[in-house]
């Protein structure tokens, strides 16, 4: 490594954090690892349905404000905290499309980070965008080291490398805790960067396995032992990677939005344990943590090292609520039950936002307000969300399927047009599309929640057999219609009253080149777009997970309310659509 990178490599104490009392070598050491990772600009809270006690239950969830509060809260109950982000911070949101990535770092600064490593996403906008991202990212009371490994920019032509290789960022850093010394290497996703994202063409993005390889190997020369990977690879690389690595502790990751720990009781799927052990190439314990997406999670690993070898691995993930719950449907006497238990789970935590962060994340709300009210369109007739099995409503189009969501999917392939068609869940459009003036804020009232643009490969018989699992999961007892798919680009019937596996027939994709639908193949593939909640399989849509954990799904950043925004404004008109993916519906009543 060059000069310049062994002396960042040398002992630092990043101003984060106050450096604890020493403690005697001869004692086992305990290091607490906060961290979050692909929050992608979305600072705001948003509404979180809950399934529990077979009723469903709205409450507000995350949002950066909380992130900052339980960050503080967990940093003063704890000694040697680390303070980590793994990547994806910028693209999603509003406040992005309108601040770049100013508010993200300004709120990011204000936590204050030990390191954060750079995620696909953050080249979204070149290493021109990436690189003034870096600059606003730290301050003089907060030195956040920003990190890759396997980076590697064309230097004195990217403005990430003006004149040096690691001018805006580092391979690792080392920090001192407890008297403790602790390497923190930062690895990116390497091709799905140089493939899905804008890095300059001269940008190079090195293997990650030999990376962290060349770096563990430095850091060891320099007697560093304790060893944290940050990465930005994805859960299931990092659990192939640690097996091939010697000398790593703790990996602390992002990128595949991977929820951990048990949120089975509430309705909500997860990829594994919090955290999840493994053992490296020597055989050693390794502890890993992912913290989910868009400011939800903030994790809080404990990795207890006995010497300079890991004992044990602890903690939890606090999934981030507000005290405010309502029933979905029906009426409760009182919420003391769904409270405790939600206090109990070991997941969730009761989180006020943070006033200071609270005040920040004001001063740019009222802007993103202020261009919500931009009209975007004009509806001549109202467009209603009413999904397939409810009794279609008064000033409502008397049609089978839901105006309001094939507009959405129309829209999801106008944003994506390299898709070959488009599904959008019934659960996720939350409104109508009023007649009158559309707004941008109309568009992200129909579309709440922090979902973006998920791109899937997957042949025909795994679509079909994902539509037979989230029909089977819409008809299970504490299952829900919200799994029900509404389409565009593809069509095709449901008849409930068949058995699960012959629910869905006569599925046609419409063919681009000859301008007909033609029938889905069982071995074609195709190129499907939807949104990240049932691209990450919950509604019962469980062959979209695993396509998603196979490497055959990228998620474009894109908010699918913006894709709404975007594709209002293209049309100028929005009229009641007169196609629909559902040919023909029986419910299950009928049988």
């Amino acid at each position: 490594m060059r000069g310049a990178a062994i002396a960042f490599g040398s002992v630092a104490l990043l101003s984060c954090a106050s450096t604890p009392e020493q403690v005697p070598q001869n004692e086992n050491f305990e290091l607490t690892v906060l961290h979050v990772n692909d929050h992608h600009s979305t600072l705001d809270a948003k509404q979180q349905t809950l399934a529990w006690a077979d009723q469903e239950w709205q409450i507000e969830a995350g949002g950066f404000p909380r992130v900052g509060a339980q960050i503080k809260a967990l940093r003063s109950a704890n000694d040697n905290v680390l303070t980590l982000h793994a990547g994806d911070a910028v693209t999603g949101s509003l406040y992005f499309t309108l601040f770049g990535s100013e508010a993200d770092a300004r709120m990011m600064n204000k936590v204050c980070f030990d390191a954060f490593t750079i995620g696909n996403h953050e080249f979204d906008n070149g290493d021109a965008g990436l690189a003034k991202f870096l600059q606003q990212l730290g301050t003089e009371q907060c030195q956040t080291a920003k990190l890759s490994a396997n980076i590697k920019p064309e230097v004195g032509e990217s403005p990430l490398t003006p004149d040096n290789e690691w001018h805006m960022f580092k391979p690792y850093t080392i920090v001192e805790r407890g008297g403790e010394e602790v390497a923190i290497i930062g690895l990116t996703i390497a091709s799905k960067t140089k493939k899905s994202s804008q890095p300059d063409r001269s940008t190079e993005f090195l293997d990650e396995l030999e990376t962290a390889q060349k770096y563990i190997a430095e850091v060891q020369r320099q007697g560093v032992e304790k060893i944290v990977l940050l990465t930005h690879i994805q859960y299931e690389r990092d659990r192939e990677l640690v097996k091939q690595l010697p000398g790593v502790d703790v990996i602390i990751g992002g990128d595949s939005h991977t929820l951990l720990g048990d949120f089975s009781e509430f309705g909500m799927k997860s990829a594994g344990s919090y955290p999840t052990e493994l053992t490296n190439a020597d055989g050693d314990k390794v502890c890993i943590a992912h913290a989910y997406q868009y400011s939800l999670v903030v994790g809080e690993l404990k990795a207890e090292f006995d010497g300079d070898k890991i004992a044990a691995c602890g903690g939890r993930p606090h999934y981030l609520l507000g005290k405010d719950i309502q029933v979905s449907d029906g009426i409760v006497t009182t919420y003391e039950p769904i409270t405790t238990a939600l206090k109990e789970s070991g997941v969730y935590s009761f989180v006020e936002p943070d006033t200071e962060l609270q005040s920040i994340l004001e001063d740019y709300r009222s802007k993103v307000d202020d261009f919500s009210a931009e009209v975007i369109a004009d509806v001549p007739q109202q467009i209603c969300s009413q999904q397939v099995d409810r009794n279609r409503r008064a000033g409502c189009a008397q049609v089978i399927s839901s105006g309001a969501h094939r507009v959405v999917a129309e829209a999801f392939l106008h944003s994506v047009p390299e898709a070959d068609f488009a599904i959008q869940n019934g659960g996720g459009v939350r409104a109508d599309i009023p007649e009158g003036d559309f707004t941008v804020g109309d568009a992200f009232t129909v579309l709440p929640f922090a979902n973006t643009l998920v791109k899937l490969e997957l042949t025909g018989s795994e679509f079909k057999q994902a539509m037979e699992e989230a029909l089977a999961y819409a008809v299970s007892d504490g299952g829900s219609q919200g799994a029900y798919p509404y389409g565009a680009g593809i069509r095709y019937s449901v008849d409930l009253t068949e058995e699960t596996g012959s629910r869905v027939s006569d599925l046609e994709v419409w063919d681009k080149g000859s301008q007909s639908w033609q029938p889905m193949s069982a071995r074609a593939t195709y190129i499907l777009v939807t949104n990240s909640f049932i691209a990450g399989g919950q509604d019962g849509w469980n062959t979209f997970y695993r396509i998603s954990e196979r490497g055959r799904a990228r998620n474009t950043g894109i908010d699918y309310a913006e894709s709404l925004v975007n594709y209002a404004r293209a049309q100028e008109v929005l009229q009641r659509p007169e196609e629909f993916a559902t040919q023909s519906y029986t419910p299950v009543e009928d049988k």
